[in-house]
């Protein structure tokens, strides 16, 4: 155990500074050219594959990594509240004390192709932590992720509908694309075969076939709303970490919406040079409010699609009580 008085510096990684998205951004100007002249559907497909990790960076990100009892992975799919759950057990390793320039000068992230973010090696972030314990994050589906019966895992599963919704204006915002891209136009390319929902239902399927084991944590993005200090105990509890009265409090105030807002540039993506102005990594936090974008039709042609996506994957998922149509909050 390492002393918070007496406690380590992390890597000087500058993740928060670093503008480009690796070989992403060469297909950066052909996508806003392709955009002006109306070819927006077929060439955000394509640039949305890099996004999407193929089979074979999927089996490349772990690849002879042996999760270790210090080990905590926050397994949640794009937008369902990775950066809330990241934060969440960041600061419960570090008894409410974690300070870091951006998340993943701390957190490893082994898939993506962006410089600047700390090694899956680097034993800084467990020196760091009072606790031992470090974090790791990826949005691959479980059977990517290297599973150890002494390591942690938590996966947060968010409905669809507010998935379309927080990715319409996060991804489009990255791209700086957004004014080009209608709701209906993200609609058509969401619910493609290929695309964000079929990922969506891999992934949660996948993790949904875990929530048995005494060292998985799978909960809904609504029940992390619905009651952000019950999640903290719960994930606590899971890490194995006894926080005191203060600590508790510490670690919910540094992990809830206001805070996090305040503090966007800790958690927000690089930002590419030709975007007029960063995206908001945490926008609203919202659970049940996706009509704000979406009609009640569009509502239901994503319940429908998404609802055949994960039967067909795992028959007995039972999806309109994990994602009602009208859920109370």
């Amino acid at each position: 155990m390492t002393s918070m008085s007496h406690k380590p510096m992390l890597p000087a990684l500058n993740f928060a500074k670093k503008r480009r998205f690796g070989p992403l951004a060469l297909l950066m100007p052909l996508l806003h050219v392709g955009c002006r002249v109306g070819l927006t559907r077929p060439l955000l497909r394509g640039v949305l594959h890099p996004l999407m990790a193929a089979e074979s960076t999927k089996a490349y990100s772990f690849l002879g990594y042996t999760p270790t009892e210090h080990d905590v992975f926050v397994t949640t799919f794009l937008k369902s509240g990775t950066n809330w759950s990241l934060q969440m057990a960041q600061q419960i390793a570090c008894y409410g004390e974690a300070d870091f320039d951006h998340i993943h000068d701390i957190v490893a992230w082994p898939e993506p192709p962006m410089p600047g973010r700390i090694s899956l090696y680097d034993p800084a972030p467990q020196e760091y932590a009072p606790t031992g314990l470090r974090v790791i994050k990826t949005h691959l589906e479980a059977d990517f992720v290297p599973y150890g019966e002494q390591a942690k895992y938590i996966t947060v599963l968010r409905d669809p509908k507010e998935v379309f919704v927080s990715s319409y204006h996060f991804v489009l915002g990255i791209l700086g694309v957004q004014s080009y891209v209608s709701v209906e136009d993200w609609l058509d390319i969401f619910t493609s075969s290929d695309a964000l929902s079929q990922a969506w239902a891999e992934h949660t399927t996948s993790f949904w076939q875990w929530r048995e084991r005494s060292n998985v944590l799978v909960m809904t993005f609504r029940e992390m709303r619905k009651d952000p200090e019950d999640t903290v105990r719960q994930i606590a509890d899971l890490m194995g970490v006894s926080l005191t009265p203060k600590q508790f409090e510490k670690v919910s105030e540094k992990s809830s919406f206001g805070y996090m807002k305040k503090h966007n540039r800790k958690f927000a993506p690089p930002w590419l040079p030709w975007v007029k102005s960063p995206t908001a990594m945490i926008r609203s936090g919202k659970s049940g409010a996706s009509g704000e974008l979406l009609s009640p039709e569009q509502k239901e042609h994503i319940d429908h699609h998404s609802r055949k996506a994960v039967l067909s994957i795992l028959p007995d998922f039972p999806y309109d009580e994990v994602f009602p149509a009208d859920p109370k909050n």
